[in-house]
């Protein structure tokens, strides 16, 4: 697959059919993953895989962010869609994998930066890599409002969240969404 295929054909999935994912796959993924560029490579990420049972306790934790994103949601969805996230977060859509990624955070802000910088890049590529391998993904950030909560679970004091990302077999085909605006200022 193309990279450019790759970017503009990968999309958030939020149904997974009910099979399970190889564990060397997943592993070769995040492997390749982490060749993301990173701040002084410092490489400050940890990719953390929850699977069978284990994801129900995480799921418990992120579905009590939903209450926080209702007034975003309010401004940007109808009540249907609404709902459709507030079922989403109840199962991650049956996702029979669960990856979170979090960074490390070293006392100065400007270097948390560069390490939550770096750790989206790995991110954005195990996004492509699983869409490259048939495999669906949804990057959550809703769960930023349970971040502590996700920490203190994980037992990564000193980590900040990056994002939850349910990973399965895709059970849907999303549309296509339009690129809201050109964001590109040209100065010369």
């Amino acid at each position: 697959m193309e990279l450019l295929t790759a970017i503009k054909e990968r999309r958030s999935i939020r149904k997974f059919k009910d099979e399970p994912i190889p564990k060397e796959l997943l592993e070769r993924l995040i492997q390749d993953a982490m060749w993301a560029p990173s701040a002084m490579n410092t490489q400050p990420w940890k990719f953390c895989v929850f699977t069978g049972e284990s994801r129900g306790g995480l799921i418990s934790i992120a579905e009590g962010c939903i209450d926080r994103l209702d007034t975003r949601m309010e401004t940007l969805f109808d009540d249907k869609m609404r709902q459709r996230v507030r079922g989403y977060f109840h199962d991650f859509g049956g996702a029979p994998a669960i990856v979170v990624l979090v960074a490390h955070l070293p006392t100065e802000e400007v270097y948390q930066k560069g390490s939550l910088f770096s750790a989206c890049a790995a991110m954005q590529n195990f996004l492509l890599l699983a869409h490259e391998a048939g495999l669906g993904a949804c990057w959550m950030t809703g769960p930023l409002w349970v971040e502590e909560e996700i920490i203190s679970y994980l037992n990564c004091p000193g980590w900040g969240l990056v994002g939850i990302t349910p990973v399965g077999w895709p059970d849907q085909i999303p549309p296509i969404p339009p690129r809201k605006q050109k964001n590109i200022e040209w100065r010369s």
